[in-house]
């Protein structure tokens, strides 16, 4: 392989991955245009995994660890990756053709750049695309759309080595977000962003995903942002980012434990967004904001939320409701009681109305 060629390495964590690995290593070898290697950090997998690897060895680069996590087992293979740039590769995703070639010729054409993603299509366990497709398209200086929540998946990801080397690598005590927290360090740093506006990787949605453990992935949103916001040279226009940081985490939260059947920690998440923000409880836009939230990966579209009108409608009626029951309830929210009813059936009427147009 020419020397000219662009040099990437590949970062591909896994445990317990065997169901999919073949398919996310092939599509990493399959790459033409940059000099890759793939290197892959075994978790201390129990199933099948080690089996997959065995008809890689020649190809990829194995190294063994204990079962700590993907933060370990990232930051183990970037230390010992060659490439210039690392793309991220999780071991249930996939490349499509040409992917790692337009990024790396962003990086190569823009040393602005520091990061560079492209756009996804979210797929099921089977590798069929989900019928709601879209992409954060944010460029440049990220760092407050970012506070707001990730904005990519980590497939979709490529990134300069040394900015992640200086930046600490991924944090080993996390075992979700770390991608998030990752990339919010490296915003803060001044690393700039560039999207490639293609799907040129599949992001696998299924049951053993680690977003699956709402609770876990819920508080540990709040810890890094927690983090972020006591960071003393955070600049002051960032800072007054904090209260709607807040607001929007636990909003996602509320949507993903209501999901995962956490009621009562559900309603707590949905009642704090609120007092961080006491007029979104009526605000027609962060009522179809959750609506939106309520449907799972690869279906948050107006019109899924619409074919799920009443049940959506009943889900935030109680939410709400069970807001306006707190005994300590601030005057300035319970004073909107009236309000917030009316704009929940609005919300619904305005669904059933987008599920009849359609």
């Amino acid at each position: 392989m020419p020397s000219s060629l662009p040099r990437v390495s590949v970062v591909v964590p896994c445990y317990n991955a065997a169901r999919f690995l073949a398919a996310t290593l092939d599509s990493a070898l399959e790459q033409e245009g940059v000099a890759v290697e793939v290197l892959v950090a075994d978790d201390g997998s129990t199933d099948g995994t080690g089996d997959v690897l065995a008809r890689y060895a020649a190809r990829v680069q194995v190294l063994h660890q204990g079962h700590r996590g993907p933060s370990a087992a990232r930051n183990a293979c970037i230390r010992a990756a060659r490439g210039e740039y690392i793309a991220l590769l999780d071991a249930d995703d996939r490349f499509r053709p040409g992917k790692l070639a337009r990024q790396a010729a962003v990086l190569r054409e823009r040393p602005d750049v520091g990061l560079v993603y492209t756009g996804w299509d979210v797929v099921d366990e089977d590798g069929v695309a989900l019928p709601r497709q879209g992409w954060s398209h944010e460029e440049g200086d990220v760092r407050r759309r970012l506070l707001h929540g990730n904005l990519v998946h980590p497939v979709a990801v490529m990134i300069r080595r040394h900015l992640i080397l200086d930046a600490g690598g991924f944090d080993e005590s996390l075992q979700v977000n770390e991608d998030w927290d990752l990339f919010l360090r490296l915003a803060l740093r001044s690393v700039r962003w560039a999207c490639v506006d293609e799907p040129l990787c599949e992001y696998r949605v299924h049951g053993g995903q680690s977003h699956r453990r709402a609770e876990l992935v819920h508080r540990t949103r709040l810890r890094i942002l927690e983090r972020v916001f006591a960071t003393p040279s955070l600049p002051a226009d960032l800072r007054a980012a904090r209260s709607d940081a807040f607001h929007e985490a636990y909003l996602l939260g509320a949507a993903e434990l209501l999901a995962a059947g956490e009621t009562a920690a559900a309603e707590a998440a949905f009642a704090a967004a609120v007092r961080l923000r006491p007029g979104s409880l009526r605000d027609p836009a962060t009522l179809r904001r959750l609506a939106l939230l309520l449907q799972p990966a690869g279906h948050q579209h107006q019109i899924d939320a619409a074919q799920q009108w009443l049940q959506v409608t009943r889900t935030i009626w109680r939410m709400v409701g069970a807001t306006l029951a707190a005994p300590d309830l601030e005057p300035e929210i319970a004073g909107g009681r009236w309000a917030a009813r009316a704009a929940v059936l609005r919300l619904g009427g305005r669904l059933l109305r987008k599920r009849l147009g359609s």
